[in-house]
């Protein structure tokens, strides 16, 4: 578990170390998270228990993410014309400028990462992971 915790820690240095991340000081790294999501799912009605589901949060700290991203105008919330209670999250037009910089920032640390791997041991790497993370929410 200590060596999940290191590689963590890493990432979490790297974002905040990034160009992107100094160029971009209001983003955090989750914001960066939550742009590539939304933008991967572009056309596509993507709601607060999305972001919970897919990026593993509670659902207090999506609501706190998602009110300042709206509040730093990088996220909208639209309304679903089959329910008026719904509000689905949209990319604004500055949310969307950042997109390339933030995937192209995520690809760089997944290098970073798996530099020397080969295209095996990557896609077992991500087999294994995604195996631990199945383990973990089975509780």
């Amino acid at each position: 578990m200590l060596a999940l915790r290191k590689i963590n820690a890493g990432i979490r240095r790297s974002i905040e170390n990034s160009d992107v991340k100094q160029e971009l000081d209001h983003l955090t790294g989750m914001h960066g998270w939550i742009i590539c999501y939304l933008a991967d799912h572009a056309g596509e009605d993507i709601y607060q228990r999305d972001l919970e589901k897919n990026l593993c949060l509670c659902r207090s700290a999506v609501s706190k993410i998602v009110a300042l991203m709206e509040k730093n105008g990088l996220i909208e919330r639209a309304r679903v014309a089959s329910d008026e209670r719904l509000k689905k999250l949209v990319l604004t037009e500055r949310g969307r400028q950042y997109t390339d910089q933030v995937r192209a920032d995520c690809i760089r640390i997944e290098q970073q990462l798996t530099a020397g791997f080969s295209s095996e041991e990557r896609r077992l790497l991500l087999l294994l992971l995604e195996r631990m993370r199945n383990n973990i929410t089975e509780e």
